[in-house]
């Protein structure tokens, strides 16, 4: 699964989870990495899904958790997109 722009994830780092939303998605290598904003408004940058990272796209929680709309996340994607007050997280940009 492929998540885009504005999509609302769980990301595990290091055994602890996180609400975050997709900024943006690419391939790189045949892979979909993610650049991803936390509600304690950290970004992170080419993220994956695969399990075996310390930091990666937790699909199963997200599945659970955000999927059923039993956690929403704070982030006001779409406000800070209309303010084009989103980060820039793409090295390239």
């Amino acid at each position: 699964m492929a998540w885009k722009a504005g999509d609302e994830i769980i990301v595990t780092t290091h055994g602890v989870n996180h609400v975050g939303v997709v900024l943006d998605r690419r391939v790189v290598n045949k892979t979909n990495v993610y650049d991803i904003l936390l509600e304690n408004r950290s970004a992170y940058t080419f993220i994956g899904s695969a399990p075996s990272a310390t930091t990666y796209v937790n699909r199963g929680l997200t599945a659970k958790l955000i999927d059923t709309e039993i956690i929403k996340s704070t982030i006001p994607y779409k406000e800070l997109l209309a303010a084009e007050e989103l980060p820039i997280c793409h090295p390239n940009s």
